[in-house]
């Protein structure tokens, strides 16, 4: 038998095809995948997909499927995490370059750049406030998750202004608690948005959700 010097194997291993890795193009084609599990997880559902339809959808074989995912569960979890991070990196873009105490206009900022990503996308906004809480409890925990890091952002912004009025008319502040209800009601008014098919414009949505943050504003004397 002929046996491969290890040389030989982590030389083919690194091998060029047209100019692109091996690397390259296994990670080519897992964003591929990622691309069409979007799209048929947040059409159909996740429960309605199949190995061979999600294929389909890339273009790809099912060989290529089981390079990067064990199952449909893992590239549901690769797809809703590639979701979140996306957002995530956008709002801090954006929150990073407003004004520190320009509360307002970061706010809306944000506010923006969340719902235009939901307006783009209709299937990553059911992804992400539908179907990732009916796969399973592992799926559950990183939604929860999820979640509390979005808490910690807007927590940033909240902080400052609940210090300043810690003693004041309004007693027993918690900064964590109240940029858990904003963000709350920011995703189930993203949610009832999204099943009325994204239809009113997103700066009237922006405007709407405005109305509580500052309703919450104007009890901090803000």
């Amino acid at each position: 038998m002929n046996v491969k010097a290890p040389e030989q194997i982590a030389k083919n291993a690194g091998r060029r095809y047209r100019g692109v890795s091996n690397e390259a193009r296994k990670a080519e084609r897992r964003l591929k995948l990622i691309d069409a599990g979007i799209k048929v997880f947040g059409s159909t559902g996740y429960h309605a997909a199949t190995v061979k339809g999600l294929c389909q959808e890339a273009g790809l074989t099912e060989r290529y499927f089981y390079e990067s995912f064990s199952n449909a569960e893992a590239l549901f979890t690769a797809c809703y995490l590639h979701i979140t991070d996306t957002l995530r990196e956008k709002l801090q873009h954006v929150l990073l370059g407003m004004e520190e105490d320009n509360l307002e206009q970061a706010t809306r900022a944000g506010l923006t750049v969340f719902f235009t990503q939901f307006k783009e996308s209709p299937q990553a906004a059911r992804i992400l406030l539908v179907e990732v809480l009916t796969v399973n409890r592992h799926l559950e925990e990183l939604s929860l998750k999820t979640l509390y890091s979005f808490v910690e952002m807007l927590e940033t912004l909240a902080k400052p202004l609940i210090e300043q009025r810690k003693g004041g008319v309004v007693t027993g502040l918690d900064s964590t608690l109240l940029a858990s209800g904003l963000v709350g009601a920011v995703l189930y008014m993203a949610a009832r948005w999204s099943l009325d098919g994204c239809k009113k414009h997103v700066e009237d949505v922006v405007e709407n959700a405005m109305l509580i943050f500052k309703g919450v504003g104007m009890m901090l004397g803000r």
